[in-house]
């Protein structure tokens, strides 16, 4: 089953201003994000792990040397199906990330 992408407000004005190299990188992780339910886990990805301290279920990795994402996994039912929301809360330097 594939998630589903979204972002906050804030998030989608960073991403307008990253480079455009940044801005391909944003999509290489969103694809990753689809297929693993947003734990890419061993897919290269630098620094990837959780971020308890901001949120239950948020993750954030390395972009480059000085990008940085964040984002939350969500999970919304419908019935009795449920699907995989992977909600960026920020993207940009590392120096202002939200943790």
């Amino acid at each position: 089953m594939d998630g589903i992408i979204q972002y906050t407000v804030g998030a989608w004005k960073q991403k307008n201003k990253l480079s455009q190299s940044d801005q391909e990188i944003v999509c290489l992780l969103e694809q990753d994000l689809r297929e693993t339910q947003g734990k890419p886990f061993g897919r290269g990805w630098q620094h990837l792990g959780p971020l308890k301290q901001y949120h239950k279920d948020a993750m954030h990795c390395h972009l480059t040397r000085d990008k940085v994402a964040v984002w939350k996994i969500l999970v919304q039912r419908d019935g009795k199906s449920k699907k995989t929301v992977c909600q960026f809360e920020y993207l940009g330097t590392r120096e202002k990330a939200p943790y």
